[in-house]
């Protein structure tokens, strides 16, 4: 069982135990990501992510910084989103107290050189231009632009490479200190943990000062008024990925969302999956998805495919939507995904890291922490009549957005 405390500075913390493991994951998470930047700091918050890994005074460059947990053979990572950054690194459990500290060191006391500040900027740049030049990568940047348009939850997470040249230091140390303050802090610790790591937690982690108070508020989002955005691409595979409305992070109805999917087209016998490529043979890949927010979220359906077949396969989408709307699902489909869901929570969770990500999020998210096993008791509930209703307030036709990559006239797409 979990336990769920606070350091003396405020930092939220959370250890969960796991039976048979050796290795422990140390995860760390701020709520603030590219929705939270004003719109001259767009991209900030990812900026900010990739400097932690640029030298400490104790570890004074990247190299001596990365060789230090390179040699204990660790995971290890950072990622930003709309909503949150987080920083974590897996290792053998003899290792823990490396962990903690190189974490707190990086957190607290990154130099972030002015000279090394602008050097970054450069790799930056190249990502932004790596996910550009993949659609299959940037197919829901696109997406979201035209779902989200007008709002910062639309913004690309990296910004624009222009944002990015033109970042000053003192705004990125601004911006840096007002959010990576103890107090905003939450840190996960999955895996062979004892109490030994609350001891470590509270000497790297607990004598940190906070510098004030932290407005967390964010701009509302608001639903773009184009139905279609296509980015016109030389490729022999066009992208496509549609979406609905749906609903926010804490919304009951995300449990029935997350069978609706499963069953829709979330596996290799799902109906999307056996309609567009088993039967139809158009597409290589087609699946469907969900993403929430804080206060917004969407289904989605991407497939990838010949420009000649898009109307064909919104066409089954809508064919297949209807079908839920009016019929829901069999008695043997809801059991299989059920079940499908658990599979893949039991696997998944024999991985500490996975562990941490669960608990994290519903840190950060969630109203009211739940274990697995409440989660998927919830999936449980989930009924025929739940996914025909939900269903229903999903997949309106006249909210869809259709977002497209490749060679495709505007004029020739139908739905």
């Amino acid at each position: 069982m979990y336990k769920k405390y606070k350091l003396k500075n405020k930092v939220n913390v959370m250890l969960v135990p796991l039976a048979d493991t050796k290795s422990v994951t140390v995860l760390v998470m701020y709520p603030v990501g590219s929705r939270y930047e004003p719109e001259k700091l767009a991209g900030v918050s990812h900026y900010i992510e990739h400097l932690m890994f640029k030298g400490t005074k104790k570890r004074p460059n990247t190299l001596a910084l990365t060789r230090e947990i390179d040699r204990l053979g660790a995971d290890y990572n950072a990622f930003t989103s709309k909503e949150y950054t987080g920083y974590y690194i897996k290792v053998d459990k003899k290792f823990t107290k490396t962990a903690v500290d190189i974490l707190a060191d990086m957190l607290f006391n990154s130099k972030f050189d002015a000279k090394e500040m602008e050097r970054e900027k450069g790799p930056i740049v190249e990502e932004i231009r790596m996910y550009k030049d993949n659609p299959l990568m940037n197919i829901s940047n696109i997406f979201e632009d035209l779902f989200y348009s007008g709002s910062p939850l639309g913004r690309d997470i990296a910004g624009t490479e222009k944002h990015v040249l033109s970042y000053k230091r003192n705004d990125v140390l601004a911006f840096r200190d007002k959010y990576y303050q103890p107090q905003n802090m939450t840190i996960v610790v999955a895996g062979n943990v004892d109490e030994s790591t609350e001891k470590l937690l509270e000497q790297y982690f607990g004598s940190e000062e906070n510098k004030g108070k932290i407005n967390k508020n964010f701009k509302e989002y608001k639903i773009g008024s184009e139905k279609l955005k296509i980015e016109k691409k030389e490729t022999d595979q066009v992208q496509l990925m549609l979406g609905f409305p749906s609903f926010k992070h804490n919304d009951k109805r995300n449990s029935t969302v997350s069978v609706l999917n499963t069953i829709f087209g979330g596996s290799m016998s799902s109906r999307l999956f056996i309609e567009i490529r088993e039967r139809r043979g158009l597409a290589y890949m087609v699946r469907s998805g969900s993403d929430r927010y804080r206060d917004a979220g969407y289904v989605y359906v991407r497939v990838g495919l010949e420009a000649k077949n898009i109307n064909k396969a919104v066409k089954i989408v809508k064919n297949e939507v209807e079908k839920l709307i009016k019929k829901g699902v069999t008695t043997r489909e809801l059991k299989d995904a059920k079940t499908h869901i658990r599979g893949g929570l039991t696997l998944s969770f024999e991985d500490s890291s996975a562990q941490a990500s669960f608990y994290a999020s519903q840190m950060l998210f969630a109203e009211e922490l739940k274990t697995p096993e409440e989660k998927l008791a919830e999936i449980d509930k989930v009924t025929n009549e739940d996914i025909m209703r939900v269903a229903k307030q999903i997949f309106k036709w006249n909210k869809m957005k259709v977002a497209i990559i490749g060679q495709v006239d505007e004029e020739k797409i139908v739905f």
